[in-house]
């Protein structure tokens, strides 16, 4: 992916969370904990890892001292504490600001630099897959997990094909990119909701996703 794909990403991701905070804007936002997430708290959680990259990737450009996260489940709990009490609104700005800041950090880098898996960034790929990740492929997983969460199968099915090419092109093809075991506390909550994806699918493609979901 090159720094045009990089930007064509971002912009994406940014859209698609003001999509899904409109589509999910009269849900009650207060009832939420830390192993049951709402909208709310998922964009909340995106945001902090977006911030996270592009704090990394901005200090190792400029040779500054960043500490990284020992600890990825106190990171999280820590920021599901901090995000909690704030508004979707609030929610939503932190999310512009947030990503226009990253077109900056993505400009740092030349094309070059992008294929490159020389910066300290803590993974062994490339550097474009490393923003393409924080950017576009987590965030696109949690949404694709809430929308099996609360069964809407049909949303679930357009992301699918919206991000597809996103997906192939990071994996090199790879459908165990949408192996979801990371992203559901419990296993046989996700097994149900691929089986019940699968009595109202007809799409191949999803049926590849959903057979790697379901043993």
């Amino acid at each position: 992916m090159d720094k045009k794909g990089i930007f064509e990403l971002k912009d994406y991701i940014l859209n698609k969370i003001l999509y899904f905070c409109e589509y999910y804007s009269n849900e009650n936002i207060s009832a939420s904990n830390y192993l049951n997430w709402n909208a709310r708290d998922v964009i909340g959680h995106i945001n902090n890892w977006i911030k996270f990259s592009g704090d990394k990737l901005e200090s190792i450009k400029l040779n500054k001292s960043f500490e990284d996260v020992s600890n990825i489940d106190s990171f999280n709990k820590i920021n599901y504490e901090n995000n909690k009490n704030k508004s979707l609104e609030n929610i939503i700005n932190e999310s512009k600001i947030i990503l226009e800041k990253y077109n900056g950090i993505i400009d740092l880098y030349n094309e070059n630099e992008l294929l490159s898996n020389d910066f300290p960034t803590g993974f062994s790929f490339a550097l474009w897959k490393y923003m393409a990740m924080d950017l576009g492929i987590h965030p696109i997983m949690h949404i694709l997990q809430y929308y099996l969460k609360k069964m809407n199968y049909k949303e679930f099915k357009n992301e699918i094909e919206n991000s597809k090419k996103y997906f192939m092109e990071y994996s090199g093809n790879n459908i165990l990119e949408y192996n979801f075991n990371e992203y559901f506390e419990n296993k046989d909550e996700k097994i149900n909701r691929f089986n019940e994806l699968n009595k109202v699918n007809d799409n191949e493609y999803i049926k590849e996703i959903i057979k790697i979901n379901i043993v």
